[in-house]
Parts: structure tokens; C-alpha cells; sequence
């Protein structure tokens, strides 16, 4: 639990500074030892379609909350996230579409990268599962 004092300081800097709610750098985050470390992960979104609010607030929202959370409690804290390119939805896209498998995933994985950024929405890693370190 948070001490009185420990929930001032953080309501002090939060309106004194937006610093919790700006990104964070992309630093490789690694575990600390004697440190509490939080490995975040939330469900992998398919890239079948644009995302929707249930996408949204039902996965990759809380999530963020919750790193942001660890993080303001001085946790070393991994977010990770990314969008699932495998299965029969993909396929079927791709051929509604008219193009490859691969240019759906393409395509697709920008759309919710940008939406997910307009929500300003922070992922330490934001990955595909079709690349090479996934697959291999």
C-alpha cells in the first residue's frame, strides 16, 4: 500500500507537470535486481480491421493504465503489445481485399499503431507476430 505522504508527492508532481502522462523514451528496459520488475502484456488485437473502442478500452487501455500505474510507483515496468497476424481472419481479409496475406498485415498494423498513438497509448515494445523474432 501507498504511504499518505508517498499518494501527496504524486498528486503534487501530476499538477505541477503532465510528466505522467507524456511517453516515456524507448530505452531498452531490462530487470533490475532488488527492484520490483512488471511484465505487462495484453491480448494481441487481429489486424483483420481498423480497432474498435472494445479493442481499445477492453485490452490495450488498461494495460496502459496499469504501467503507468507501476511506473509512478517507481516499478520497473515492460509493456508489451502487438498485433496477432496469423489465422483464418487474416486470410479472409486478404482475399476481400484482393491482396496478399502480407500486405493486410502490413497495412493493418499501422492503422492500429496510429489509433493506439492517438489514444496516446505507450508500449514499451509494440511487435507483430510474423516477424522473424517470433518465428524463428
Amino acid at each position: 500500500n501507498m504511504e499518505p505522504q508517498q499518494a501527496a508527492q504524486i498528486r503534487d508532481a501530476w499538477s505541477q507537470s503532465p510528466k505522467f502522462l507524456e511517453l516515456t523514451p524507448k530505452e531498452k528496459r531490462v530487470p533490475v535486481k532488488g527492484k520490483r520488475n512488471i511484465l505487462i502484456t495484453s491480448a494481441l488485437p487481429y489486424v483483420n480491421n481498423v480497432p474498435h473502442l472494445g479493442n481499445i478500452i477492453g485490452c490495450v487501455l488498461s494495460a496502459d493504465v496499469f504501467a503507468r500505474y507501476c511506473r509512478m510507483r517507481g516499478h520497473e515496468t515492460l509493456y508489451i503489445c502487438g498485433t496477432d497476424e496469423y489465422g483464418t481472419a487474416t486470410e479472409t481479409k486478404a482475399l476481400q481485399e484482393g491482396v496478399t496475406p502480407k500486405e493486410v498485415c502490413d497495412r493493418y498494423h499501422v492503422i492500429h499503431k496510429k489509433i493506439y498513438e492517438w489514444f496516446n497509448i505507450e508500449f514499451d515494445i509494440f511487435g507483430r507476430t510474423t516477424t522473424s523474432q517470433q518465428t524463428e
